[in-house]
């Protein structure tokens, strides 16, 4: 696919003022045909732009909705999330459900076509400038196994290795080792940096 190509753009979004600001931006982009909506019965379309919260809820749904050869004439499209804010563990999230760009939404608008325009190509995920600045070694990836976010959550919230153990029916020495490996990952020494920097970095979610 070129850029001299029509995209079929769909727009997301929990407000409703945003997603009629984004339909009549994108519909001023020579080759984009924008519609508004998130329901799998309207038109094939290219790429969907949405917000954190309803690109989450349709790559949840997108193995449902992904029918074989195409049955039904419907196919899960590429998505761009368009978000509030570069945090680190949100983009994780969403890349990790199967999203295919991140872009902030003070960015450039120039940026955000260019964000659909390589997606519908399908070309590598796409990070906008404030969201790479997140990453130092390229893509976002999960930094921490299931395990590791569990013990992040509970220590997070200021449990003690016995109750994270007792919770997880794990032993002490277990989660132990698990904080061990979450301070490392972080670069940080104690259990309070630990904290401190997963809450700012938006890893976890309590």
């Amino acid at each position: 696919m070129t850029d001299s190509l029509d995209l079929h753009v769909r727009v997301c979004h929990g407000d409703p003022l945003a997603m009629a600001g984004l339909v009549s931006l994108l519909g001023q982009e020579p080759g984009f045909h924008v519609q508004a909506g998130d329901g799998p019965d309207e038109a094939i379309v290219d790429v969907v732009v949405a917000d954190h919260a309803c690109a989450l809820s349709l790559l949840a749904s997108a193995p449902a909705l992904d029918l074989p050869g195409g049955a039904g004439g419907f196919r899960v499209p590429r998505i761009v999330v368009l978000a509030w804010r570069a945090k680190e563990g949100e983009v994780m999230q969403a890349v990790a459900s199967g999203a295919h760009g991140y872009v902030c939404q003070d960015a450039n608008p120039a940026e955000l076509m260019d964000a659909i325009r390589c997606v519908a190509r399908g070309g590598s995920l796409y990070l906008c400038k404030r969201t790479k600045a997140l990453f130092r070694h390229g893509t976002p990836r999960a930094g921490f196994t299931a395990r590791e976010e569990d013990v992040l959550r509970f220590l997070v919230k200021g449990d003690c290795n016995k109750g994270i153990a007792r919770k997880l029916d794990i032993s002490a020495s277990t989660v132990k080792a698990h904080v061990s490996r979450i301070c490392e990952k972080l670069h940080v020494g104690s259990r309070a940096q630990v904290a401190v920097k997963a809450k700012q970095r938006g890893l976890v979610r309590v």
